[in-house]
């Protein structure tokens, strides 16, 4: 039933020269346990140069026998675990640089103080709070440790209307930015220990906005959970084979333009209705719309901005990042493992299933990836577990 032990091995890459880097990982037992041998060259993913792991993992991640193909626990983790339809409270909030409207849908799951930790949630790339892997995110997170979730839906996502002419996109942080003032100052004043995660399209306006902002950011740590790492490589992996070109790429760019028909003649300065809806890929969108309206010349050059894999070595406050190497929209192709190797505030944490949000084990049939996590996150509960976040890189 399972392969072998070294390729369920759960890989690790971190700066062993940080202590608190091992000092988090010993207390998230679904991220490390103790495994007593040497890192070899036949430990690097796919063959890749400089891929070594940091250490040896004695946790490995198996999933269901029928989700060892990344399109199958894709298709479950996205259409077949069960709805759980979480009680929400929405706040609808008018960012006042332009007038576009975004929400947050804070999940009822019990009583929570005034000073509760709280996690904000960014998600997907035309996602929501109603995402599976974001109420199933919340929820663990609640029943484990008790933290409060928030989820910051995008403009035009989750039934926000259009209300300016500027979507959103990775690059895009006046909106994060908003909503963290906002939250910090004004809705939860009280709350003293923040986290923000991201799923996906999240991650990645997660790892810009810790880098545009550094220290100055009120997140005490973060998780980036399948991240595209590199975008210029996850759009070559997009049309790489028939099946990834018909069901992501294309799915995800009708996705798109269903979103964007909200807009309306908001994008004729772009391009025509027509040109929109020919559009066949998730790069001949961004081509079209993306990159114009956030002044790039062509889609490669937002590509080139937006992706993580230019951040790592600059991030300044603790973050997890979880991704698979069978993602077929976040491939590890493109991944900076140096820099995550000298880097002492960052972890990542490379599996070799579970395909994009997906990551189903085999022991539960829940998310593994969840329970990692929120183990990560724990970590910061306790002050005196808390001096990694002020005395890591500088900067």
């Amino acid at each position: 039933m399972f392969s072998s032990r070294d390729k369920a091995e759960v890989k690790l890459y971190f700066d062993s020269s940080n202590e608190e880097n091992q000092k988090i990982l010993d207390q998230c037992p679904h991220l490390y346990q103790k495994y007593d041998k040497d890192v070899t060259i036949n430990d690097r993913v796919n063959n890749i140069e400089d891929s070594e792991p940091t250490i040896k993992n004695g946790v490995t991640f198996y999933p269901p026998y029928y989700l060892y193909n990344s399109h199958f626990m894709n298709y479950y983790g996205s259409f077949k675990i069960p709805k759980l339809n979480l009680k929400i409270r929405r706040e609808i909030l008018v960012n006042p640089i332009d007038g576009g409207t975004i929400s947050l849908d804070f999940f009822e799951l019990g009583e929570f103080k005034e000073d509760t930790p709280t996690i904000v949630i960014n998600h997907g790339l035309t996602g929501g709070s109603h995402e599976r892997y974001v109420q199933y995110f919340a929820q663990r997170a609640y029943k484990e440790k008790g933290f409060r979730s928030v989820v910051f839906n995008y403009r035009g996502c989750a039934g926000n209307p259009i209300t300016a002419d500027r979507a959103y996109s990775a690059v895009q942080l006046d909106d994060i930015k908003f909503v963290t003032e906002y939250l910090t100052k004004t809705a939860l004043p009280l709350v003293k220990k923040w986290f923000l995660v991201g799923f996906s399209l999240g991650s990645a306006i997660l790892v810009n906005y810790m880098a545009d902002v550094g220290k100055d950011s009120p997140y005490l740590a973060h998780v980036s959970i399948s991240n595209p790492m590199n975008m210029v490589e996850c759009t070559k992996n997009l049309s790489s084979t028939y099946f990834n070109n018909l069901i992501y790429n294309k799915g995800l760019a009708n996705n798109l333009k269903r979103l964007f028909r909200k807009f309306d003649g908001r994008l004729d300065k772009y391009a025509t209705k027509e040109q929109i809806m020919a559009a066949q890929t998730i790069a001949d969108f961004d081509n079209l719309i993306t990159s114009k309206m956030f002044g790039f010349e062509t889609a490669h050059d937002y590509y080139l901005a937006a992706s993580s894999s230019k951040s790592i070595c600059n991030l300044v406050k603790p973050i997890l990042f979880i991704n698979a190497i069978d993602d077929p929209i976040a491939p590890t192709s493109g991944f900076p493992w140096k820099d995550f190797k000298s880097n002492p505030n960052t972890i990542l944490c490379v599996s070799r299933w579970g395909g994009h949000l997906g990551f189903i084990s085999y022991e539960d049939h829940m998310s593994w990836s969840d329970k990692a996590a929120v183990e990560y996150l724990s970590t910061f509960l306790d002050d005196n577990n808390n001096n990694n976040s002020n005395n890591n890189k500088a900067e």
